[in-house]
């Protein structure tokens, strides 16, 4: 009998108040500036649906946020792997979820941005199907441009 593979994930679900330790602590490891508590509780509270978690073992391995600019533009706010996770789908699957829940609000296309130096992210993002659509200059709070990506346009 071999051993499950502890990547495994369990389930996506939507967000709920009592995860906000776990993602507090899941945004410290993967971000340079991450976000604060106070904004984290407040997306939770009011985006519900397209804040996503993926849930292994009963700890939050990951999460997406996304929510509508305007009545045809998405906006894929966030997504985080936990390190010991990555690599195994749980990512693709984020993403799949979040455009999803976003296409179905109405979305025709989706934006995000990333880091100009995040270059693995940039190679996820482009395997999604994601093209570069411009940069933003001094983006972050550490003056780093970040690139933004956009995601087709789906049929009316």
């Amino acid at each position: 009998m071999t051993e499950p593979d502890e990547r495994q994930l369990e389930m996506i679900r939507e967000v709920a108040p009592e995860d906000l330790e776990q993602l507090l602590e899941l945004e410290h490891e993967t971000f340079a500036d991450p976000y604060s508590p106070s904004l984290l509780r407040g997306l939770a509270l009011s985006l519900g649906r397209s804040f996503l978690v993926a849930e292994s073992g009963g700890r939050i391995v990951g999460y997406s946020v996304g929510l509508m600019e305007d009545s045809r533009s998405g906006h894929v706010m966030s997504i985080a792997v936990a390190a010991d996770h990555r690599r195994g789908g749980i990512g693709s699957r984020l993403m799949a979820a979040v455009i999803e829940d976003l296409q179905t609000m109405g979305a025709r296309r989706v934006f995000l941005e990333v880091r100009e130096s995040n270059l693995a992210a940039q190679d996820f993002y482009i395997k999604l199907g994601f093209t570069q659509a411009g940069r933003i200059r001094s983006y972050y709070g550490d003056g780093e441009d970040a690139l933004q990506y956009q995601l087709g346009i789906w049929n009316q």
